[in-house]
């Protein structure tokens, strides 16, 4: 009868052990989704420039991501002045989770105004190039980048070499 009642206890505690649901954390899974841009302002002796920059951009890969840009700025010094838009296509490839490699395509339109003389330009622009980020929710990111398309004698930027600083972040 000792033998019997171990042997109930026993399946009882064991059928009681299995029944107990065991819940495996998942991991979760971040928001493909990011959104930033970078914005600028500087003040000085009869001059203001103004740049607005918002981008969203789509994680395709854990390695890399593809977007869009919006971007207008404005100068002004002295008797110059310039409004510039543009909009462009990127993507990011990351090499390891702080390094990466960016292409850029960027159409720009705008007008400039100089001695009462004004005109309106519109230019293409291919930039490639890399930079550094922080990984994260939050990413930090700064570089530099070249303009394959560059033509110093038709063109609005003076370099074809451009840095570059912004933050994006996920839900």
């Amino acid at each position: 009868m000792k033998y019997f009642i171990s042997l109930i206890f026993s399946l009882l505690l064991f059928t009681a052990i299995q029944a107990q649901k065991i819940e495996i954390p998942k991991k979760s899974v971040p928001n493909p989704w990011r959104f930033g841009g970078g914005l600028g302002l500087s003040i000085g002796n009869n001059s203001t420039g103004i740049h607005i920059a918002p981008s969203i951009g789509y994680m395709v890969s854990p390695k890399l991501e593809t977007g869009v840009t919006l971007a207008y700025t404005y100068n002004k010094y002295d008797d110059y002045k310039y409004n510039l838009f543009s909009g462009g296509l990127f993507s990011n490839y990351q090499i390891i989770p702080e390094l990466f490699t960016r292409i850029h395509y960027e159409y720009y339109t705008g007008n400039r105004k100089y001695n009462g003389l004004s005109d309106t330009f519109n230019e293409n622009s291919l930039w490639i190039g890399a930079g550094y980020q922080n990984y994260g929710r939050v990413r930090f990111q700064t570089g530099i980048m070249y303009n394959v398309l560059h033509d110093s004698d038709d063109s609005v930027f003076d370099s074809p070499w451009r840095p570059f600083a912004g933050v994006s972040f996920s839900f």
